[in-house]
Order: C-alpha cells, then sequence, then structure tokens
C-alpha cells in the first residue's frame, strides 16, 4: 500500500490521476473508508455474509464533510468473499480494487495508492494495519497553497489559521515518519509540473514499477471522472469539484506556480513567510522577506495554532466513538 499525504490543494489530485492512468497501478482518490471503518471492522471475522453485508453497506454513507464522488463497484462483495485470508487490511484492498475508474486487467495491479489529505494525521494508524506502507509526501509552496485553500474553502479562514493548519500537517507528518521509520518520498508539487516525466520516473522508481508515458495522457480519465460526477452527484457538487478541478484535462503545466505574486499583497506575503519559514526552507521554497518576530503577530498564530489543534483533535476524536453513533451524524449518498 502506498498512501499519498499532504495539504490538500497541494497537487494531490493531478498525481492521482497520473498514477491512476498507469497500467500496474491503482490510485484512488479521497474516501475516507479505511479510518471510518477501522475500530469498528479490523478484528472481524470477514468470512462471516453478514459482516461483509454489513461493511458494503456503509458505503452507502459520506464518511466526512469533503465530496467522496466514488463508491466500489458490485462485485466487491465477491471478491471479499473470495479471499483466502480475509484480514481488515486484505478486505481494504479489496475496496480500492474495486475503484471503479480502474478500468485494467487486476492481476496485473501490483501497486495500490489512496490520496486522502486528511490521512496526513492518521500516519500512525495506518503503519499498524499496513507495517510495508509506502507514504508518497506531496507539498506545494505554502503561500501558493494557502491562496488555492482560501479560494476553494466553504468558509472564511484567516491567513494565521490557514499558514498553521500547513504547518501542522507537516509537523504530524514528518514526526510519524521519524517515530516509524517509514518509507516515504517527498515530492514538490513545482517539480511534478516543471518536469513531469523525470518527477514521475524517480516516482516510479520509489514504488518499483516502470515509468509509463501514458501516465503523462491522464486528461481522458480526467474527463470520464467529470461525467461521472455530473451523473451522480448534485449540480451543487459538480460545480464546486469541476472548479477546484478545471486544470485536470488540460496538459501539465506551470500557470499556477508562484500565482501568490499577483493574488498576495507584501503584508500578506511577509505573514507566510514568518508563519511556514520553518518547513518552507526545509522543502526549498525560499521567503521573500527575512522573517521578523512581532509579538502581535506570533501571538495570533499560537491562538490559530490551538484552533488547528482542537479542529483535529475533535475530528480524531470523532472517530472513536462507537460505529452506531457516528452513523446518525453522516449523510447517505
Amino acid at each position: 500500500m502506498t498512501f499519498i499525504v499532504g495539504m490538500g490543494r497541494s497537487g494531490t489530485t493531478l498525481l492521482t490521476n497520473m498514477l491512476n492512468s498507469h497500467p500496474s497501478v491503482i490510485a484512488c482518490p479521497e474516501n475516507e473508508f479505511v479510518m471510518f471503518t477501522a475500530r469498528a471492522f479490523r478484528k472481524e471475522d470477514f468470512t462471516k455474509q453478514a459482516t461483509v453485508d454489513a461493511f458494503v453497506s456503509l458505503f452507502h454513507y459520506r464518511f466526512s464533510k469533503v465530496i467522496s464522488f466514488w463508491t466500489p463497484e458490485k462485485g466487491l462483495k465477491d471478491g471479499i468473499l473470495g479471499l483466502s485470508h480475509p484480514t481488515y487490511p486484505e478486505v481494504c484492498k479489496q475496496v480500492y480494487l474495486h475503484y471503479p475508474f480502474a478500468d485494467k486487467n487486476k492481476e496485473k495491479v501490483t501497486c495500490l495508492v489512496d490520496k486522502n489529505p486528511v490521512y496526513s494525521l492518521y500516519i500512525d494508524d495506518l503503519y499498524r494495519l499496513f507495517p510495508d506502507a509506502r507514504f508518497i509526501v506531496l507539498t506545494r509552496d505554502y503561500r501558493d497553497n494557502i491562496v488555492s485553500r482560501k479560494k476553494y474553502s466553504d468558509k472564511e479562514s484567516s491567513l494565521f489559521t490557514l499558514a498553521e493548519s500547513w504547518n501542522y500537517f507537516y509537523e504530524r507528518i514528518f514526526r510519524s515518519i521519524r517515530k516509524n521509520d517509514l518509507e516515504y518520498m517527498l515530492l514538490r508539487y513545482e517539480d511534478l509540473v516543471d518536469s513531469p516525466a523525470e518527477t514521475l520516473d524517480k516516482l516510479c522508481t520509489f514504488l518499483d514499477i516502470t515509468f509509463d508515458e501514458s501516465m503523462l495522457q491522464f486528461q481522458e480519465l480526467s474527463k470520464g471522472i467529470k461525467n461521472y460526477i455530473k451523473q451522480n452527484l448534485s449540480d451543487q457538487e459538480y460545480a464546486k469539484l469541476t472548479a477546484m478541478h478545471h486544470n485536470l484535462e488540460n496538459q501539465v503545466n506551470t500557470t499556477r506556480v508562484a500565482s501568490y505574486k499577483k493574488e498576495l499583497t507584501e503584508e500578506e506575503i511577509r505573514l507566510l513567510d514568518f508563519a511556514c519559514r520553518y518547513y518552507g526552507e526545509q522543502f526549498g521554497y525560499r521567503a521573500e522577506h527575512f522573517p521578523q518576530g512581532n509579538p502581535a503577530v506570533g501571538f495570533r498564530l499560537w491562538l490559530s495554532r490551538l484552533k488547528v489543534q482542537l479542529y483535529y483533535n475533535l475530528h480524531s476524536l470523532r472517530l472513536r466513538i462507537p460505529l452506531s453513533w457516528r452513523l446518525r451524524f453522516v449523510v447517505r449518498k
């Protein structure tokens, strides 16, 4: 198993579509089913029809507020019942193999990929479930990332909160990587769009697969997903998703690299350079302004950090509530 983690709006969907265009890869966008069902099903007996039925029935629900547009193909039950050792991790792999846009010979699939930004906060849990898992840590210039997240967010968030959530995600990612000595590859969005073939070739080496030119021809897959969304989601959800990912039907380009220079003021850039300077430097993003301390700014960042931590701690707590209770608060598809 391979997981794509990192802050959302960093090119995770682009990379997922590129990977899913490879004949040996099935790469699935966010669904969150692994963490949502793990506590209730990780020790269940999947040789029992009732257990399989209960597990599969959960895909009629939306596991989070994030729009998940796909559900597994109808053959999932048979796939699970046909497993010789139906452990929870193996059952999860069957879900990936039944991703509806994986129109390929599944016997030749050697690499399963799950893309979910929020899984950045659950790497320890994923590692316990999948001890051989690898992680692709995708990052993007914090200034561009924050511009994009602010533009497409459902709610108003200050630059302080957006900056601290960016910091929080990568702090959690690398804390887990160091703690568990995990195998990972750091991949920058800027490198992916500037030198896609070279970057994907390095990624394929990391994944133990051979680079395939089809990875650069992901536009048809993007169009197919767009049509699927139009048929299966509401007009409002369709409009939101197509707006967020409108560039996926085009050739890879660098038009959004350094877009923050046109969309942020000098004062805003200065703030973000100060707030995100540590991981920004680690990832090779050069600050335009020499970061200078400011007690008022530091205090607001501290408050925003508490807010971010509280929000995601509550998210984590939600996953520890018994499944029967959680289902009362999620929406059926």
